[in-house]
């Protein structure tokens, strides 16, 4: 390792520990906050509205924001969102009322929407042509193993001691993010250079999203955040009324599917930067949500965490592939920008997939959620692969999976 490479690499783990630490603290909650609700007598519907509130948050202010850091720098608004996340975990605790619950959900968002997909646009920073897939993937990979250890802990300090324990934890588990990210991550390049009179100019944002790649990745990640959150927020109440499990097996079924995508989101980072990256889009887009029309009829634990995995892994191959082409093209549409717009469209599905589906529950059972989610994740494959597949015939170096500038001179 070169001296050159040596700040960037501690910069990168640096990056890596306090986004994992972060999700942690997030995943706790994620088993438990469905039953915490029902503690205030909620329905379906408001059961979906307080996880929806998280969303609507991430949902309008997420490509604002990624524009923002651009312009700025990535640091302080990373530190401002874990200062805002490490407040409402403590505000969760102390809630007396549903529409509280929703509120700081909605902060929660706020602060989300702040420090992961920003975090993403720094490394995106760093990161050297032709190794956009493994580089962004690698760094993805905290996002998931954050996620899949939460629910975990989550479950387990729910069963042992209480709800409102396991939202402590997660405030000082985002404390610990935020003292390292002070301490070890640099002041990045663009935030040096803010107070330049003549900034870099920024492609128009309808210009970005008019991009084909750019709203393939818009339906991929919409539609797998309808019917991802909409599993996430009805599965546990489901579990434990049709099989009597407990919050800690609830925990693992959860934890089993990020454990899938975030080991499996390394190795299909290098096949992004080795092999077409259409293909791979197409498969995981096609397979992941017709895993889930399996769920109701699947009563074993072990069974359950199976089709998890499976999910994981077909999501983890579709995204390494969309994250590395996200990557190439922020070098000229905007690394926060588009880190940004992608956090924006998962936010969009997980505010109407548990909305939706809360109704759904309320008129035809919980068993319903799955089906319904699995056809919209198949819509969402349909629009995926008829805008993937024009861009790949205007643009096929990137579309095969190495850049340009690594696969030689351009003729």
């Amino acid at each position: 390792m070169s001296p050159g490479q040596r700040p960037t690499r501690g910069i990168f783990a640096s990056l890596f520990i306090a986004t994992a630490t972060a999700q942690v603290g997030l995943g706790i909650i994620s088993p438990i906050l469905p039953l915490y609700a029902r503690t205030f007598a909620a329905t379906g519907l408001q059961i979906g509205l307080v996880f929806a509130a998280f969303s609507v948050s991430r949902a309008l202010l997420g490509p604002f924001i990624g524009r923002l850091s651009d312009r700025i720098g990535r640091k302080p608004i990373i530190v401002a969102g874990l200062v805002i996340y490490a407040a409402v975990s403590v505000l969760y605790a102390w809630s007396s009322a549903l529409w509280q619950l929703g509120l700081f959900r909605f902060v929660q968002g706020i602060a989300s929407v702040m420090v992961t997909p920003i975090a993403q646009a720094y490394v995106g920073d760093l990161t050297r042509a032709g190794s956009e897939g493994r580089t962004l993937n690698a760094f993805y990979a905290s996002q998931f193993i954050g996620m899949a250890i939460g629910p975990i802990l989550g479950g387990g300090i729910g069963a042992a001691w209480s709800y409102e324990a396991a939202f402590y934890v997660m405030g000082g588990l985002t404390v610990l993010s935020l003292a390292l990210v002070l301490l070890v991550v640099p002041t990045d390049e663009t935030a040096r250079t803010r107070r330049e009179p003549k900034p870099a100019a920024m492609l128009p944002l309808r210009q970005v999203l008019a991009h084909d790649a750019v709203k393939a990745m818009l339906a991929y990640f919409a539609t797998r955040g309808f019917w991802r959150q909409a599993f996430s927020t009805f599965y546990p109440l489901y579990a434990v009324a049709a099989f009597a499990v407990s919050e800690a097996e609830v925990g693992i079924v959860l934890s089993a599917y990020m454990f899938a995508e975030g080991l499996l989101q390394i190795p299909f980072g290098y096949l992004a930067d080795r092999y077409p990256r259409v293909r791979q889009i197409v498969i995981g887009s096609v397979f992941a949500p017709l895993v889930l029309l399996a769920i109701p009829f699947v009563g074993s634990l072990w069974a359950v965490v199976a089709l998890t995995v499976a999910m994981g892994a077909f999501s983890a191959l579709g995204r390494a592939s969309l994250v590395a082409i996200r990557t190439e093209l922020g070098r000229t549409h905007g690394m926060g920008t588009l880190a940004g717009v992608q956090g924006s469209a998962f936010a969009a599905g997980q505010l109407l997939g548990p909305l939706v589906s809360g109704a759904i529950v309320d008129a035809a059972g919980l068993a319903a959620v799955f089906p319904f989610g699995s056809l919209v994740g198949c819509i969402g494959t349909g629009l995926v692969i008829v805008w993937i597949r024009r861009w790949a015939k205007s643009d096929p170096a990137a579309a095969g999976g190495r850049h340009p500038r690594a696969a030689g001179p351009a003729s």
